[in-house]
Parts: structure tokens; C-alpha cells; sequence
């Protein structure tokens, strides 16, 4: 009883201290009239009908809204599980209280983006379920032929490529899990090596926007097509990449010829491992497998040529064809073509379990949540005081891009990164309106994206690989290991993004 009630106190003196620094934030940040100020006040004010961002409405539904996302920020920082509930329990009071229309909150879930993240997910499930990442993962063993750093490269290369093609959960979770596999056959502890493949997982996830959430809102918000994905984002995810193995290389010299030692000693062990995964399968398994590499080969080409099809498909029909909404339904057609392997019962389950449903379910309120921040006006000050702190800085549209991109890779070491996103885009797209900048999108991604990797809650990857960690190997990676091998890489990836933007973009 005592617990539950030091709870609530500390939830309640959250909840308080939230309300007092939007107050702050609301009340005494103020926008003004001319310049950037301005144009901001005008891109607010269509939205509003024509309601001052200064009016007594504005200012209470700004308080609110942007306490209650501060106070679900915080709480989910100290405690993940209460993710969800507050999610609810937050968008419930904007609706209730007349924060924002029913309607608006809505009409402001990207419903398209949901749909793609849905066909996303169960297509991976299904791709593992015909055995072509086992097969994949067989062949890391066979071909590092008892090297220890061809083993890693091979090993992060499957971490970084599945990341890119699929999702990252379900590429962590395969990956972990092979990980887990190998640990038990060499006898090694296995934390650094599940942290190098989540490190590389995160890196790979940026390339396109299919590998994720972050990537795939950007996307969808921005209106950047999988060939600018490839153009700007898969080299800098590489650039990363090749950073992370460096520096794992440099910093774990010790643990790395343990393991080789591990590798050579146990190679019998090996070998079987790979005869039971290539060699002793049956017929079918094979042609499923098969099967599989190709429909994911072609998922890939469909997804980079989903601009051009939407064109032809136009041209073709006599009416537009969004070639986001086309990307959106690219899964359920290779779901589809799945049928002759897996079959139309088995969809079911598919979706049922391959799907991660409380995470679209948060996804679809933090959109809410988001847009309230737009509506209420509180976005506009947040914009504005980004935009004030660039320009003070250095003069020009690159200064904003790299504060974003610095902020933004710092505050998703600490914080859910999906969320953060989820909110800094509406300053960002008022910011990217006003300064005629689009490329302002790619800071919020490439930080987003890469900021997570600094803790073991900086994103989802890291939180399931950790939790499966415990849970297959009864093992804790704690903060301090985690950081040990993190906190270069971040340092690093920091620098290149940063380098990458003022040079590329």
C-alpha cells in the first residue's frame, strides 16, 4: 500500500513539474510578428481559422497538450510499460477536454503509413518463417572459416542488410537469436556481440525507409521516394556501418580473441551446425527457401521503382495514383504471392503474431498526440525557438539542419525516438515551409535514427534485444557495458552525420 502510494506521488509531482515548464514554455516564449516569427504566425493561424497563437484558448490548450506530452515523455523515460496506458490516457484528455477536435486527431493518423507497417511486418514474419534468413545466417559460419573479424563483418553485414529490407525489430530479433544460437555452441558470453549486431541493426535501419518506423514516417511525411533514400540515406547508413566495426574492433581486442580462440576450438560443432542449416534439408524446405530469396529480391526492386510504377499505373488507369499510397499496398501484394508456400489459413496467424500490434497502436496515438502540439500552437513556439537558436548560431538553412540533427540524436538516447520524432515534426515541416528547405527532414531521421544507439532504451531494437537477452540467457547487459562499446560509436556517427549533411544535402 505504501508503494502504490509513493507511485502516485511521484507520478503526481511529474504530472506538476510537466504543466510548470510548458506553462513556462507557452507563456513567456513569445513569436513575433515579422520574420520568421511571422511566418510561422500565419502558417498557425490558417490551421486555427484565424485565432491569435497569443489568446487566452491558445495559450491553455498549449499548456495542456505539451504538458501532457512532456509528462508522457518522462514517465515512459522511467518506465516503458506504462507506454501505452499513457498514450491513451493522454490523447482521452485532449479529446475530452476540447484540446483538439475528435475529428482532427483522426484525420491526423497517417493511415497509409499504418498500412504499409502492418503488410511490412507480417511479410518479414512469413520470409522467416521459409527459412531464408536461417540460410543466410548458416553461411556467416561457413564462410568465416575460423576468422573472428570475418565472422563479426559477415555477422553485422546480416544485422545491417536485414535491418535495411525488413523491419528492425524483426531483424534484432532473428539476429539476437542467432547470437544466442552460436553462444551456446562456442561457450562464449554473447552481451557484446548482441549489441554490435543491435548497433549495426540501427545503422542498417536508417537506409531505407523500410527498415524503419522513423524512416518510414519521414517517408511518408516528407514525400521522399525510396531513389532519394538510396541517394542520401544508404550512404551515410554505410559510412556508419563501417564506423561501427572499426570501433568495436579497437575496443574489444580482448573479447575478440576469446572468441576466436572459441571458433577454433570448437569448429566440429560448427560444422554440424552448418550441415543441419544447408546441407541436411529437406527438398521442400529448399524450394520454400528459394521461393523466399526470390519474392524478397523483387519485394526490394518494387519498393525502389514504387515512384515510376505509380506513374505507369497513372497513365494506365486515366486517374493519380499516389506512389506513397502505392508503397503502402507493395507488402499485401508479396503477402499474397507468399500463398503457394504458406497458405491462405496460416495469414491468421501471421497477423496475429507477426505483427507488433501494441506498437502500431502506440504509433497511431503518438500521431495524435503530435498533431495536438500542432493545434494548440505550442509546435510553433518550439519551431520558432529552434529556428532563433540556429540563426543566433550561424546564419542559414544548414545551421538548422545540424542543431535539429544534434538535438534530436541526443534527446533519443534518452527518450522513446519514435516519439520524439513524432513530435518534432511539425516544427519541422513549418520550419522546412518557411525556409523553402526540404531537405530539413533528413536531420530529424538521420538523428533520430542514430541518437537511439547511445542506450539500451534509445530504441526498440535495443529495448527487445536486451529483453531477450534476459529473459534466453538469464544475463543483464546494464547500462555501463552497454555504454562502454556505445558511447564511441555514437561520437562517431554523430561526427559523420554532421559531416555527411553539410556535404551532401
Amino acid at each position: 500500500m505504501g508503494k502504490a502510494v509513493s507511485r502516485v506521488v511521484k507520478i503526481a509531482g511529474i504530472l506538476a513539474a510537466c504543466l510548470l515548464i510548458s506553462s513556462g514554455i507557452v507563456v513567456f516564449l513569445n513569436v513575433p510578428r515579422d520574420g520568421v516569427g511571422g511566418e510561422l504566425r500565419k502558417t498557425w493561424e490558417v490551421i486555427r481559422g484565424g485565432l491569435t497563437i497569443d489568446s487566452p484558448t491558445a495559450v491553455f490548450e498549449g499548456i495542456v497538450s505539451l504538458g501532457l506530452f512532456l509528462f508522457t515523455i518522462a514517465v515512459i523515460a522511467l518506465d516503458m510499460r506504462y507506454r501505452y496506458f499513457l498514450a491513451l490516457l493522454a490523447v482521452s484528455v485532449i479529446a475530452f477536454l476540447g484540446i483538439t477536435p475528435p475529428q482532427r486527431l483522426i484525420e491526423s493518423v497517417d493511415w497509409a503509413l499504418i498500412v504499409f507497417l502492418v503488410g511490412s511486418m507480417s511479410f518479414a514474419t512469413i520470409l522467416r518463417k521459409m527459412g531464408v534468413f536461417t540460410y543466410l545466417a548458416a553461411h556467416i559460419v561457413k564462410y568465416s572459416r575460423g576468422s573472428v573479424y570475418i565472422f563479426i563483418i559477415l555477422l553485422s553485414a546480416l544485422a545491417w542488410f536485414t535491418a535495411m529490407v525488413v523491419d528492425e525489430v524483426t531483424s534484432v530479433v532473428y539476429i539476437v537469436m542467432i547470437i544466442l544460437e552460436l553462444g551456446r555452441l562456442l561457450k562464449v558470453e554473447t552481451e557484446d556481440l548482441v549489441i554490435l549486431a543491435v548497433l549495426s541493426t540501427n545503422a542498417g535501419s536508417l537506409a531505407l525507409p523500410v527498415g524503419n518506423p522513423i524512416g518510414v514516417y519521414v517517408a511518408f511525411t516528407s514525400g521522399f521516394t525510396a531513389r532519394e533514400f538510396v541517394r542520401y540515406a544508404l550512404p551515410l547508413s554505410l559510412l556508419c556501418f563501417i564506423a561501427t566495426l572499426l570501433i568495436f574492433a579497437v575496443f574489444k581486442v580482448g573479447y575478440l580473441r576469446g572468441l576466436e580462440k572459441a571458433i577454433t576450438s570448437r569448429s566440429d560443432m560448427l560444422e554440424a551446425f552448418i550441415t543441419a542449416r544447408v546441407v541436411d534439408v529437406p527438398p521442400k524446405e529448399k524450394k520454400a527457401r528459394t521461393y523466399g530469396f526470390v519474392l524478397l529480391i523483387m519485394f526490394l526492386v518494387t519498393v525502389s521503382l514504387s515512384p515510376a510504377l505509380a506513374e505507369v499505373l497513372s497513365t494506365v488507369a486515366g486517374y493519380h495514383v499516389d506512389p506513397n499510397s502505392l508503397l503502402a499496398l507493395t507488402p499485401c501484394l508479396y503477402i499474397v504471392l507468399t500463398l503457394p508456400v504458406i497458405g491462405a489459413p496460416e495469414l491468421g496467424e501471421v497477423l496475429a503474431k507477426g505483427v507488433e500490434w501494441p506498437s502500431i497502436t502506440f504509433f497511431m496515438f503518438l500521431f495524435m498526440l503530435g498533431y495536438s502540439l500542432t493545434w494548440s500552437g505550442a509546435m510553433v513556439k518550439v519551431a520558432y525557438a529552434t529556428v532563433t537558436l540556429s540563426q543566433s548560431i550561424y546564419p542559414g538553412p544548414h545551421t538548422v539542419l545540424i542543431v535539429l540533427l544534434i538535438t534530436s540524436a541526443i534527446l533519443s538516447a534518452f527518450l522513446d525516438n519514435l516519439s520524439l520524432v513524432v513530435a518534432l515534426m511539425p516544427a519541422v515541416k513549418l520550419v522546412a515551409q518557411i525556409m523553402v528547405f526540404k531537405e530539413i527532414y533528413w536531420s530529424v531521421l538521420f538523428g533520430g535514427v542514430l541518437g537511439g544507439n547511445l542506450t539500451p532504451v534509445g530504441s526498440t531494437a535495443n529495448i527487445v534485444a536486451v529483453s531477450i537477452v534476459e529473459r534466453r540467457r538469464k544475463a543483464r547487459i546494464n547500462w555501463i557495458k552497454w555504454l562502454k562499446i556505445s558511447l564511441p560509436v555514437f561520437l562517431g556517427h554523430s561526427i559523420i552525420a554532421s559531416a555527411w549533411s553539410l556535404l551532401a544535402l
